[in-house]
């Protein structure tokens, strides 16, 4: 479903050279995850006889069962599937026993090496392992991996990674396996899978660790414990068809292979049961990485423009202030930037320009958090000058147009840089990676700047950014909740009752689905029937179907039409996996977007 593929990762509770019970709980096992939706198996390496026989794999006994075994659980699986897994492996006319992977499908089998061998007891003649090393769609990679390419058209081999060696269980273990699969999917951009252990082998000395991993581009999908008395089963809906797209955008190739031993398309999931789909996918996933994300978040944005107003041999940062979100954490960043380079508070310029739509409530926050930080305050009122400008055009100010919202913008742009020029000065940009992505700014307006500081940071991410801050600096708490409070606004419209005349999110639709949409389509390459459905998943209960493609026809249509801004847009510190910035993202202004609406 939507390019999405159901793995599982099995753990059988296996007895030592008891090939019968194993083979039979192998069985129960596959047959289970394949009810399940499953395409792809793994289970560990020895899984048949198990990896603590010692002396006896050299036993014609253990031997024979074991081929024996590998044929009736390969007769056992269904079509369009892949079961992997180990077993010893004597080549007819040779004396040489192989730690070999089984590979089965179709009714086929094929085998791998396990390269991570014990050479006690199994053969080291690379030559001979090499005969195997692309059989049947499964490839071997470095010393502990093979992979799987789950598409017949792909060229891919390495689409999934299957990693498994014999692990004694230690304190530390666990963690030690997930960081492992952690790396390793996010260096290579797919997914690996990390099977350590039959539970059950012998615990002559130690015991062993049992415990699967599933990583999927540097996080963890499923994971199973790191001991367990009972067979285990960890299941996780890979998103193939997202991985495929960033491979490709970053330069990432795969060996060559091809899919299913005969060649044949494994299915896709039957459902995102596994899936995992969150409305923040930009997000970390517990409190303690949540805030690790946003000290880092704010540290890249402090050291790029600190680094910034050296090279530039400016000597004050000026930024308009309207008690917002987005120029919020502007100020935010600021004064982290003065701290970085021993600065004194008062070379931030903030310059507050109350127009027609200011409520008190936006101004006074402001005002406020600029009073905390020690910044230089400047209050400009840009109503006369607007009212100048319409009478020099000859527009009637009674017509609340895009050319009156627009010529406040505008002006205050105008202002901003000429102060930076007077102060030897940089404007700093506050606009946010939301606005951007949706052309929601000001061409020649809020669209310039000199340095664009918030260019790469979701609409969603600024609030959990201020709520960080509070905790670091508890004198800005009070006024940065009362900025997340606030809702979100232009303010370029007379106010009603001390209210904003109108709000973004009435007009758009809500920030938290159209950033969940530039992630998608972005940074995973989605298409419209996918983001779509994902979309449906993640906010299943809080949004309806016809807001949510409400709020994609909008983002879809704005996405392309306004690339134009994006194009001539100023540079801006990369915070994110996702830019728009002109360097990142690459699109013609004019080009139809008629196959994404």
């Amino acid at each position: 479903m939507h390019g999405f593929y159901r793995i599982a990762a099995i753990t059988p509770a296996i007895v030592p050279g008891d090939v019968r019970h194993n083979c039979t709980e192998i069985i129960r096992l596959c047959q289970e995850a394949v009810q399940n939706g499953a395409a792809v198996m793994f289970l560990p390496k020895l899984a048949v006889t198990g990896s603590s026989c010692g002396e006896l794999f050299f036993q014609e006994e253990l031997l024979r069962a074991a081929r024996v075994a590998v044929d009736e659980i390969a007769g056992s699986l269904p079509e369009n599937c892949v079961a992997v897994f180990g077993s010893p492996y004597s080549a007819p006319g040779l004396d040489e026993v192989w730690d070999m992977f089984a590979i089965a499908g179709n009714g086929e089998v094929n085998w791998a090496p396990h390269l991570g061998f014990d050479r006690r007891f199994f053969s080291n003649d690379r030559a001979f392992a090499d005969d195997f090393k692309t059989a049947g769609g499964i490839q071997c990679g470095f010393d502990h991996t093979i992979a799987v390419s789950c598409s017949a058209a792909s060229r891919c081999g390495g689409e999934i990674n299957l990693v498994s060696f014999s692990k004694s269980a230690l304190p530390g273990t666990l963690e030690e396996l997930k960081e492992f699969a952690r790396s390793a999917s996010r260096t290579s951009g797919n997914v690996f899978v990390v099977n350590t252990g039959n539970i059950g082998e012998s615990t002559a000395g130690n015991i062993a660790a049992s415990a699967a991993v599933i990583a999927v581009d540097g996080k963890i999908a499923a994971s199973s414990p790191l001991l367990s008395t009972e067979s285990t089963i960890i299941y996780a809906d890979v998103d193939l068809e997202s991985l495929k797209y960033r491979r490709r955008r970053s330069g990432k190739t795969l060996l060559d292979g091809n899919a299913a031993p005969d060649g044949t398309p494994l299915p896709e999931s039957p459902d995102l049961q596994y899936a995992g789909i969150s409305p923040y996918p930009y997000l970390p996933e517990t409190p303690e990485k949540l805030a690790g994300f946003c000290r880092e978040t704010l540290e890249i944005q402090s050291f790029a423009l600190a680094h910034r107003m050296k090279k530039a041999y400016a000597k004050k940062m000026v930024l308009g202030i309207s008690g917002g979100l987005d120029s919020t954490l502007a100020l935010v960043v600021l004064n982290r930037t003065c701290e970085l380079l021993g600065w004194d508070k008062k070379n931030i310029v903030a310059v507050t320009m109350p127009g027609f739509g200011t409520t008190g409530r936006t101004k006074n926050n402001a005002l406020e958090l600029a009073r905390i930080i020690g910044a230089e305050i400047r209050e400009i009122s840009i109503a006369e000058a607007c009212r100048q400008h319409f009478k020099d055009i000859g527009h009637d100010p009674q017509i609340r147009n895009a050319v009156y919202e627009n010529t406040q913008a505008r002006e205050r742009t105008q202002i901003l840089m000429d102060i930076a020029n007077a102060e030897n000065g940089l404007v700093i940009g506050t606009g946010d990676l939301s606005e951007i992505s949706m052309g929601w700014c000001t061409y020649n307006g809020d669209q310039m700047s000199m340095y664009s500081l918030n260019s790469t940071i979701m609409k969603t991410v600024i609030p959990e950014l201020l709520k960080f801050e509070s905790g670091v600096k508890p004198a800005m708490a009070d006024v940065l909740q009362d900025v997340i409070d606030t809702p979100v606004s232009p303010e370029l419209l007379p106010a009603e009752d001390g209210a904003p005349g109108h709000k973004t999110e009435d007009i758009l639709g809500a920030y938290e689905i159209h950033d969940f949409f530039i992630w998608h389509f972005c940074y995973n390459g989605a298409g419209k029937e996918k983001v779509l459905a994902l979309a449906g998943i993640a906010f299943s209960g809080k949004y309806d179907a016809a807001e949510i493609r409400r709020c994609y026809d909008i983002f879809s249509r704005r996405f392309f039409s306004q690339q134009f801004k994006r194009s001539a847009s100023p540079e801006g510190v990369n915070a994110n996996e996702v830019s728009l910035n002109p360097g990142e993202w690459r699109m013609p202004s004019d080009v139809s977007g008629i196959l994404w609406r």
